[in-house]
């Protein structure tokens, strides 16, 4: 697919990871075929794609667990191939759910990994507990912890040292619909207030959509592009306006439709699509035609624009979204 969607360049952002040329093979098989993208501080990016498309691969590349075979990954400025340790420590991450002492507290938990770290101080501490929501709970074992509360904890932990960029991947997995908030809420508060890049991976497209700024998408190991959510969705459905009709008569509607674009979806249904600017116009027009041709007409309503989920299927399983 032509990348002929608008990318947000972010050219007056620093990126806190940015991935150059980078390629990897396991064993024969070639994994990652070049792939370029930057993630930039103060924004949600979301790393998409179907499953075997790279994604664990550059995530795995990214933390130091591969070797990167050719390219780079700076991340905080740092490369990961000449300063690796400095890069490393750039990065807080969680990996699905975070592992933790039970028969400790929330802030003994915390305490205990801040001593694997240089400077951190209890100051330190009791802000990030106040970033993730847990002030009236830190003290509490964490077997009495829910999973959410877990989840949020663990991105406590990972804020400790002040990291550029924070990763996770796949975040959500086994969260109610409250603590799915919750989390959604707190990550785009730290991209947006506290200037942290946060990199989620995830399936879930629906909350991929509400809290990513821009997403990057791999399919087959190559980098399809990296979009706003917002134009990636409107450029995407283009111009064109679509309504549902409920009519008495869907066959007498069609032949009044002239040159329009439709689609009888049911016997009493058809959907309608305008295109170019004057909608509005062109939808009281038709309706007074139908009406003054005896139609009988029980509803007009807009059918659901697009979201994510359609044009991630369209651009990764039929060949891309033609725009412009």
């Amino acid at each position: 697919m032509e990348e002929n969607i608008k990318k947000n360049e972010g050219s007056a952002k620093k990126a806190a990871l940015s991935i150059k040329n980078l390629n990897k093979s396991l064993g024969r098989r070639q994994i990652l075929h070049d792939i370029s993208f930057d993630a930039y501080e103060g924004e949600v990016f979301g790393f998409l794609g179907p499953n075997g498309a790279g994604k664990t691969t550059t995530i795995k590349l990214i933390t130091g667990l591969l070797n990167i075979d050719e390219g780079n990954i700076e991340i905080g400025g740092y490369s990961l191939k000449k300063n690796y340790e400095k890069a490393l420590g750039s990065i807080g991450g969680i990996v699905e759910n975070p592992e933790m002492y039970k028969h400790l507290t929330g802030m003994e938990n915390l305490k205990q990994y801040a001593r694997m770290r240089d400077n951190i101080t209890n100051e330190r501490i009791e802000e990030v507990v106040k970033i993730v929501g847990l002030s009236n709970r830190i003290n509490e074992k964490i077997k009495r912890y829910s999973l959410g509360m877990r989840q949020r904890l663990g991105v406590a932990q990972a804020l400790l040292h002040r990291p550029r960029l924070l990763l996770l991947d796949e975040p959500t997995n086994g969260l109610d619909p409250a603590g799915i908030k919750e989390l959604r809420d707190i990550l785009k508060k730290l991209a947006h207030e506290e200037n942290i890049c946060v990199l989620v991976s995830s399936h879930l497209m629906s909350e991929m959509e509400l809290m990513c700024d821009r997403v990057g998408i791999i399919n087959n190991g190559k980098m399809v592009g990296v979009y706003t959510v917002e134009e990636m969705i409107r450029e995407s459905s283009g111009d064109n306006a679509e309504y549902i009709y409920n009519v008495d008569n869907t066959e007498k509607v069609s032949a009044l439709l002239g040159n329009a674009e439709y689609r009888i979806s049911d016997e009493n249904y058809i959907e309608v699509t305008f295109s170019g600017d004057d909608t509005e116009e062109k939808l009281a027009e038709l309706n007074r035609k139908l009406i003054e041709n005896g139609v009988k007409l029980y509803t007009v309503s807009p059918k659901e624009k697009k979201k994510l989920e359609d044009v991630f299927i369209e651009i990764t399983q039929s060949g891309g979204v033609q725009i412009g």
